[in-house]
C-alpha cells in the first residue's frame, strides 16, 4: 500500500474504536475526535525496519502528530525510534498499540502496558545501573559490579524451540529468553534448543535472581 491507502485503513478502523467520535484525514495526517479525551493526530507508516530515521522523514512530510503507528505485527523497530519519541513527546507502536492509547487521557509517551512493567521493573532493581531498549524485544541491562547482558523479552503463553530459533536469526545476539508472561510455559525442544545456543530462558522471577550473580550464558 502506498501512504495514502496506508492512512485511510487506519482512519477506516479507528474509525470503529468505541472512544472515537469522528476521523478525518488532513494533509496526511488523521485526525481523531473523541468521546473522552483531547483530539489527537496521528500519522500512519508501513515498514518492516523502522529506527529515528524513519520516522523523522515521515515528520518531515506530514508535520507534528501525538502518534506514529506503524502497521506490520512482525516489524524490527530499533530503539532509537522509542528515544526519539520520547524526546519528542507522541507515542509511537503497531496499531493494537494505537487502539489502546486512543483510550488514554492522552496517547503521547506512550508504552506498552508490557513494556512499562519491563523497564520499570528493572529500574527500581538495586544492582540495575542502567537500561536501554536496543529494539522493540531486547534490552540492555547496565549492572553494579557486574557486566552489562542483553534479554530478549517474550510475552507469548508457549515458548517452543521456534520462538528461541526465530529470535536468534531476527534479533541476533542476546544472552536470555525472559518470559514477562507470568503464565508462559517452555517446551522441552526450546530449553535443548537454547541450551545448545548457549543462552538461558527465564521467568521475570528468575530474571530478578540472577542480576544479582555472575551471569551464566556467554553468547
Amino acid at each position: 500500500m502506498n501512504a495514502t491507502s496506508i492512512t485511510q485503513w487506519v482512519a477506516n478502523k479507528i474509525a470503529k474504536h468505541d472512544n472515537v467520535k469522528s476521523v478525518n484525514i488532513v494533509d496526511g495526517k488523521i485526525h481523531v475526535c473523541r468521546e473522552k479525551g483531547e483530539d489527537v493526530i496521528v500519522a500512519a507508516m508501513s515498514a518492516r525496519r523502522v529506527d529515528a530515521h524513519t520516522v523523522e522523514s515521515l515528520l518531515k512530510e506530514v508535520g507534528g502528530v501525538d502518534f506514529v503507528t506503524n502497521i506490520p505485527k512482525d516489524a524490527y523497530i530499533l530503539g532509537d525510534t522509542y528515544q526519539l519519541a520520547s524526546d519528542n513527546n507522541f507515542g509511537f507502536g503497531g496499531f493494537g498499540d494505537l487502539l489502546s492509547a486512543l483510550n488514554l487521557p492522552s496517547p503521547r509517551g506512550y508504552i506498552s502496558s508490557e513494556f512499562a512493567f519491563v523497564l520499570r521493573s528493572l529500574r527500581q532493581h538495586t544492582k540495575v545501573q542502567n537500561v536501554t531498549r536496543l529494539d522493540d524485544r531486547r534490552v540492555l541491562i547496565d549492572r553494579h559490579g557486574l557486566e552489562s547482558v542483553v534479554v530478549l523479552v517474550l510475552n507469548d503463553y508457549e515458548i517452543a524451540a521456534e520462538h528461541v530459533r526465530a529470535g536468534i536469526d531476527k534479533y541476533g545476539q542476546f544472552q536470555a529468553i525472559v518470559r514477562s508472561n507470568p503464565n508462559s510455559r517452555v517446551t522441552s525442544e526450546a530449553s535443548t534448543a537454547a541450551e545448545e545456543a548457549g543462552i538461558g530462558i527465564l521467568s521475570w522471577k528468575e530474571l530478578m535472581g540472577e542480576l544479582n550473580r555472575k551471569w551464566k550464558w556467554k553468547k
